[in-house]
C-alpha cells in the first residue's frame, strides 16, 4: 500500500457573480512547498488533482490566507483509481471521478470530496471541503459527491478491489450520505426551525425533479449554457433564502442572499462541453 496526506486547498472562483471557491488537493503540503508548475510537481514526484480547475502553486482566500482545508491519511492508488491526478479534468475522463458534466453532475467540491473518500477509514470519516466559500450552497443543489450516486458507488467498489484498500469493508462506507439535511439541523435551532428544515428540504426535492430535465438535456438537443445552469440555481437558492430569511440563510449557506449567487465557472462549462476527451 502507497500511504500518503491528501491535503485539500482552495482559492477565490473569480467570475461573475462567483459564489463559491475554488478546491483541488495534493499529496503535498503547498505551505511548505511551492512547485510553480505542474511540471515541477511531477519532477519532485508528487501529485496534484485538477478537480475541475487550472493549476494552482498554492492556495490562498481573503478569510484563509493560505487555503488550507482539510488533510488525511490515505492509500494514493485508491485515491488515484477515484479520480486520476496530474491530469486536467477537461482532458481526460479519468480526472472526473464521477463528476462527469461539470455544473451538471457537480463541481469542484464534489470532486475534491470524491477524492478526499480514501482519507476515510473505520471510525474515522472522510475529510470533505466543507470549510470552503459557497461549500453548503454547492452542497445543497449537487449533494456532497454529485448526483451520479450510482456510478460513485461503483466506482468505490470497484477501486477499493483494485486498490486493494479495505475502505469498503472498514464501515466509513455508511458516512457516504447527502449531510444538508444533517447540517440544516445543526445549524438551526429554536422556534420555528423544523418547519423551516421541512419546508426546504421538500422544496429541494422538487427543485431537483425540475432541474434534472435542465441539466440532462435529451442526446441531439442543446446543451444548456451555463447562464442557464446558474440562473436556475440561484432561483432555488433565492427561494431558499424567502424559506429560511436572510438571518437563518447566511447561518446555513455562509453569507447573505444576494442577486447573484452563481455556482457553475462559465469558462470551466464550456470548455467541458467543447473540448475532445482522452480516456
Amino acid at each position: 500500500m502507497s500511504a500518503v496526506t491528501l491535503f485539500a486547498w482552495s482559492v477565490p472562483a473569480y467570475f461573475q457573480g462567483s459564489a463559491v471557491d475554488h478546491t483541488w488537493v495534493t499529496i503535498y503540503d503547498s505551505r511548505l512547498k511551492i512547485y510553480p508548475t505542474l511540471a515541477d510537481v511531477l519532477s519532485a514526484g508528487e501529485h496534484y488533482w485538477y478537480s475541475w480547475g487550472g493549476f494552482h502553486a498554492r492556495g490562498g482566500t481573503p478569510v484563509n490566507a493560505d487555503g488550507f482545508l482539510a488533510s488525511g491519511g490515505a492509500n494514493l492508488l485508491y485515491a488515484s483509481c477515484l479520480c486520476l491526478p496530474d491530469v486536467d479534468s477537461n482532458i481526460s475522463t479519468a480526472a472526473r471521478g464521477t463528476i462527469f458534466s461539470y455544473g451538471r453532475d457537480g463541481v469542484c467540491h464534489q470532486l475534491s470530496n470524491q477524492i478526499l473518500w480514501a482519507t476515510g477509514r473505520s471510525g474515522v470519516p472522510p475529510a470533505t471541503v466543507r470549510l470552503s466559500r459557497g461549500y453548503w450552497l454547492s452542497n445543497a443543489v449537487f449533494g456532497t459527491y454529485g448526483k451520479q450516486h450510482a456510478a460513485w458507488a461503483s466506482k468505490k467498489i470497484q477501486c477499493s478491489t483494485a486498490s486493494g484498500s479495505d475502505a469498503m469493508k472498514s464501515g466509513h462506507a455508511d458516512s457516504d450520505v447527502d449531510d444538508f439535511q444533517e447540517h440544516l439541523r445543526t445549524t438551526l435551532k429554536g422556534p420555528g426551525a423544523d418547519v423551516k428544515i421541512k419546508t426546504l428540504m421538500d422544496h429541494r426535492r422538487a427543485f431537483m425533479v425540475r432541474v434534472e430535465r435542465l441539466q440532462y438535456a435529451p442526446p441531439g438537443s442543446d446543451t444548456p449554457p451555463a447562464s442557464e445552469l446558474n440562473k436556475a440555481y440561484s432561483s432555488f437558492l433565492h427561494d431558499a433564502a424567502d424559506i429560511l430569511g436572510p438571518e437563518d440563510f447566511e447561518r446555513v449557506f455562509g453569507e447573505r442572499p444576494r442577486d447573484e449567487m452563481n455556482i457553475v465557472d462559465p469558462s470551466i462549462y464550456e470548455q467541458s462541453v467543447r473540448r475532445p476527451l482522452q480516456k
